[in-house]
This record gives structure tokens, C-alpha cells and sequence, in this order.
């Protein structure tokens, strides 16, 4: 099975079409997976003997470390290391300002096996803001009404935008045709959470809520958009 990766663009490069490769995870394994991938091998092994192994070489391999010893194993290399600050040559070891924590690098065959890995690129949608959903304290509603000169709210993911570029921020689109109206006072701006004031001078009708922000150097627009269209009465 193949490596599923996509393309990304880089913050800072000497070209600006160069990318960066990110691997997109298929899912995560815990211990019990990895035991039922070994029992599917067919070893002849039961799955309480390969637990018990399991067990022993996790204890061993940590006791070793927790008693000073590099660890190499052809999965990965263990190393104690001490994290911290001493405040001079007679300064004693302080657990509250020192701890001890183990290092890991590649092993002899994974990272045989990870350089010979065959890649699947992936086509995957640019970052844009995504609008979970909108709540109208004038109206006490969700996803319907739009109350002017009252309190709103989007919940959501990557809302965060930069106030001072002015192609940013929240808007509200006539569905009927017109200039978006954007919205002027925004209290909280952070990535999964907008609150502002909806903007008192609305004109009766239906509106298409939109949250713009920038990416790259060079703040391109991307836009996400509310899946209700929103009324004013």
C-alpha cells in the first residue's frame, strides 16, 4: 500500500511555485491494532503470547533506558536525554526545573523501509474558512434570521482573518443582487469563533453569509460560505 501525500505550498522559498510534500495519514494505530495485524500474519503465535511479548520488551526496553543505557533495536534507536537548565556547575539536579526523556530516532529497517516507500499523491482542497453554523442573539435563532444592530455569532474553522487587509473579513451578500455589506465591529476573532454586530442598516431580504481571508504572501482571497441563507425581516 502506497504513501497518501499531498502538495503544499511553501511560506518562504526562492521560488514561488515550489511546494512541499505532506503526508495525509490513512488513520492511526494503537497497540491492539498492531496485535491483530501480527495475528492476521499467520506466525502460529497466539494473540496472549504476542501481548506478553509485547509487554516484556516495552518494560525491558524502558527499564533499560531508566537505567542510562542507549537502546538500538532495528525498529527504532532509544536514547536518555536530560531537559533543562542548571543555574551553574554546583546547581543540583531540580525536578522541578530538570526532567530525563527519551529520544527516539529510525532504526536500521524502518528507515530502510521508509526510504523505499512508494508515494500516492492526493488531490486536496486549499485551507479556506469553513461556517459550521450562525447564531442570532437578537432573534435567539440558528442558521435563519439576521437581526441588525444586534449581536451575531459564526462558529467554525480557520475564521481567523487579518482586520486590516479590507478584502477580509465577514460579509453579507444580497441574494437578490448588490454591493456586499460588510461587517464593521467584530468582538472575538479567533479561528473557531466570530462574534460582531450585525451591521443596523440591512435592507428587509435574504442574505448569503461569507467569511473572506488571505493566504500565502499574497493574502489571496478564498471564501467560505454559510450553508443558510439568512432573512431579514
Amino acid at each position: 500500500m502506497n504513501i497518501p501525500y499531498y502538495l503544499q505550498d511553501l511560506p518562504i522559498g526562492p521560488e514561488p511555485e515550489h511546494k512541499v510534500g505532506k503526508v495525509q495519514a490513512r488513520g492511526s494505530l494503537v497497540e491492539s491494532n498492531v496485535l491483530d495485524r501480527m495475528v492476521q500474519r499467520g506466525t502460529g503465535i497466539s494473540r496472549e503470547d504476542m501481548q506478553a511479548t509485547l509487554d516484556l520488551y516495552t518494560k525491558v526496553v524502558s527499564d533499560s533506558l531508566g537505567d542510562g543505557y542507549n537502546v538500538i533495536t532495528r525498529l527504532a534507536n532509544y536514547r536518555p536525554g536530560l531537559k533543562g537548565v542548571f543555574n551553574g556547575a554546583t546547581d543540583p539536579f531540580d525536578p522541578k526545573r530538570h526532567h530525563f526523556r527519551a529520544s527516539l530516532s529510525e532504526g536500521t529497517d524502518l528507515r530502510n523501509k521508509m526510504r523505499t516507500a512508494s508515494g500516492e499523491r492526493l488531490v486536496v482542497p486549499l485551507p479556506a474558512p469553513f461556517l459550521i453554523q450562525y447564531m442570532d442573539y437578537g432573534s435567539h435563532t440558528v442558521d435563519s434570521i439576521l437581526t441588525p444592530d444586534n449581536i451575531g455569532e459564526i462558529n467554525g474553522q480557520a475564521l481567523k482573518y487579518d482586520p486590516a487587509n479590507e478584502d477580509e473579513g465577514i460579509f453579507l451578500v444580497p441574494e437578490a443582487g448588490g454591493d456586499p455589506i460588510k461587517v464593521s465591529t467584530v468582538s472575538i476573532l479567533t479561528e473557531g469563533r466570530l462574534m460582531f454586530m450585525v451591521p443596523s442598516d440591512l435592507a428587509v431580504g435574504e442574505y448569503i453569509m461569507e467569511v473572506r481571508r488571505g493566504y500565502t504572501n499574497e493574502a489571496s482571497i478564498r471564501t467560505g460560505t454559510l450553508h443558510h441563507t439568512l432573512t431579514v425581516g
